[in-house]
């Protein structure tokens, strides 16, 4: 909500800049040496003003007029440098009337310098132009005629300025820019880590959820059992479901690490964390549904173990969710379809098991057991390798379709 709010304020700063008179503001400091040379300096000059005003406008009261006006437009740069354009055509004026012009050099170099700094575009020409305009009525408008010295005396100051202006600017826009660069890398950075913490959620969802539902589910069916053979089966199953998750936990750590042993590859795309055959992710699953007194039936097509590596990892943490659900929500005893088909440009999976049976007994346990995280982490799966999934309800019976390109034309 800050940063919302943030943002709506920075805006209609964001539309002033577009303004003919906005200018950016200059550094804190410069503002203070400039308000405190003005300062001085235009006590002076009104003191020499009100001592020598004699109710005429004699050449020397113009002349520490334009003194006065000359600090005055000094000042005005501290606020905003464009008013302080504006404000030395007074001074030019003046310094015309009185045909000198030596008051009005430093105001001519401060000002042009920070406008052309500063200012935006238009304004900037729009300033150049009124300057060099100004020179040549200097120039040409003097009692003895065109005077090179006065045209150059003006001219190359403005000149020095614009100079001075342009390099300020040059390396105010590098500083500028590479801000913008600096905060582009920082949002660069944030969406990344948070796409490794969307990756390493669906992993720990996926080694998390199936292991330790098929051990809920194994438990809770044989609670009341008396078999001994049956409860030593049970044990076994739990017990290697129990190491399955061990190992899928170490093989996460080793990421976070940073370690790679070699024996488990590196899946930096978030798709699988130990990828094998894909064959035997199917048949370990189905065997997971027989011991739970599921029936399922497995259809293999193609070359599964050709399809990339990202592919098969992507898909083996489907198929594993896909059997999770299976195991929450469908009756116990249901018949269950795998089906995984590989050709040379897509690898598409359907899993369909029968919808649960309403009753208050088998809702609870689906909400106990619910995370609501399983669909959508397929989804996002899915999305990554630029493939689609569609799941809902089917004449009774649950399915999930998934369709992975294999050959990376529809890969984000």
């Amino acid at each position: 909500m800050t940063d919302v709010t943030a943002s709506i304020e920075r805006a209609p700063r964001t539309a002033r800049k577009s303004d003919f008179f906005h200018a950016e503001p200059i550094a804190w400091w410069l503002s203070a040496v400039l308000v405190v040379y003005a300062f001085v300096s235009l006590a002076d000059d009104l003191t020499h003003l009100v001592g020598s005003f004699d109710g005429s406008l004699s050449r020397e009261f113009m002349l520490v007029l334009d003194g006065v006006l000359s600090y005055v437009v000094v000042g005005m740069v501290a606020w905003r440098a464009t008013w302080a354009s504006v404000a030395s055509v007074s001074c030019m004026i003046t310094s015309v009337m009185i045909d000198n012009f030596g008051a009005v050099i430093i105001p001519i170099l401060v000002v042009t310098a920070a406008v052309i700094a500063t200012a935006t575009s238009r304004f900037i020409a729009a300033h150049l132009l009124v300057y060099f305009v100004w020179i040549f009525m200097a120039t040409f408008l003097r009692e003895g005629g065109f005077s090179g010295a006065v045209f150059w005396n003006l001219l190359i100051p403005v000149l020095v300025a614009a100079l001075i202006g342009a390099g300020i600017r040059h390396f105010r826009l590098q500083r500028q820019r590479s801000e913008q660069q600096v905060r582009d890398l920082e949002i660069l950075n944030e969406r990344l880590r948070e796409d490794e913490r969307q990756a390493l959620a669906r992993d720990l969802h996926d080694v998390v959820a199936h292991e330790l539902t098929l051990i809920t589910m194994q438990t809770m069916s044989r609670r009341r059992s008396e078999d001994v053979g049956e409860l030593h089966q049970v044990l076994e199953t739990v017990e290697g479901a129990a190491r399955s998750a061990l190992h899928e936990l170490r093989v996460l750590l080793r990421l976070l690490r940073d370690e790679n042993d070699g024996d488990h590859p590196r899946d930096v795309t978030g798709a699988g964390l130990a990828i094998g055959s894909l064959d035997q992710v199917v048949t370990s699953l189905a065997a997971s549904l027989r011991d739970l007194r599921f029936d399922p039936q497995v259809a293999l097509t193609g070359d599964l173990e050709a399809t990339p590596t990202t592919v098969r990892g992507t898909a083996a943490r489907i198929l594993q969710e896909a059997v999770t659900n299976i195991i929450k929500y469908a009756p116990r005893g249901s018949r269950c379809l795998i089906s995984v088909a590989a050709d040379d440009h897509e690898l598409k999976l359907r899993v369909t098991n029968p919808l649960p049976r309403s009753s208050p007994h088998a809702a609870g346990r689906s909400s106990e057991l619910s995370s609501g995280l399983g669909l959508r982490g397929i989804t996002e799966r899915v999305s990554l390798l630029g493939g689609h999934a569609e799941s809902g309800p089917e004449g009774g019976q649950w399915v999930l379709d998934v369709c992975l390109p294999v050959d990376g034309r529809e890969a984000l």
